[in-house]
């Protein structure tokens, strides 16, 4: 079976879920690329941070010690760098207990609590993966990312308002989800549909 080329980001201070004999770790490895597991949050925040250009998808708890950034906390930052990380909330405390109106404002991908069974787990990151590879924003994310240092600095379109653009300045803008960069990835995805089926051009494998 070939393994989905996503890096799984696990943050917990759990030190015992990191065994890799547990049947989740082994159930992990043998579907994705890669595992990493952090047990201090900002660690685990930095390597998000300096990965940007990787497929990611999070998997983060809520509960850290008093006197450090909690989950709510560390995925407010995430988001500071890019709405493009599915981010599932992995965490043992009690729904009913815990506000939710941060995490969905946030758009955390999906609540998963720590009873949840091996199978279920890895179901919803499989579904996560699926997800964003049909993001035609994390599309374009990629395709900013195969270009050169040099052509990401220099002036690539005219903003609605008249401001030049950069590919790095658009990547901002699509990570951040702001209007520019939702425009610019809907009408880029009208402008394709259009040329398909006008049999302009043809998909790639």
């Amino acid at each position: 079976m070939d393994k989905l080329d996503s890096t799984i980001v696990i943050i917990d201070d759990d030190k015992a879920l990191n065994n890799p004999d547990s049947g989740l770790m082994i159930e992990l490895n043998m579907n994705f690329e890669s595992i990493r597991f952090f047990y201090n949050q900002e660690d685990g925040l930095e390597f998000i941070e300096n990965n940007l250009d990787k497929r990611l998808i999070v998997l983060l708890d809520l509960g850290f010690p008093s006197g450090t950034p909690s989950g709510h906390e560390i995925l407010e930052s995430i988001r500071e760098v890019s709405f493009l990380i599915p981010v599932l909330i992995w965490s043992g405390v009690d729904e009913d207990k815990e506000s939710f109106a941060d995490l969905i404002n946030n758009r955390a991908y999906a609540f998963l609590n720590k009873n949840a069974s091996t199978e279920e787990i890895i179901e919803k990151l499989k579904e996560a993966y699926n997800y964003a590879d049909n993001d035609i924003s994390i599309a374009l994310e990629e395709w900013i990312n195969a270009h050169s240092d040099e052509q990401k600095q220099k002036p690539y379109l005219l903003n609605v308002d008249g401001r030049q653009l950069s590919l790095n300045e658009l990547l901002n803008e699509i990570r951040m989800q702001s209007n520019t960069g939702k425009y610019f990835s809907k009408n880029l995805a009208k402008l394709t549909i259009d040329l398909l089926t006008r049999n302009k051009e043809k998909l790639d494998d």
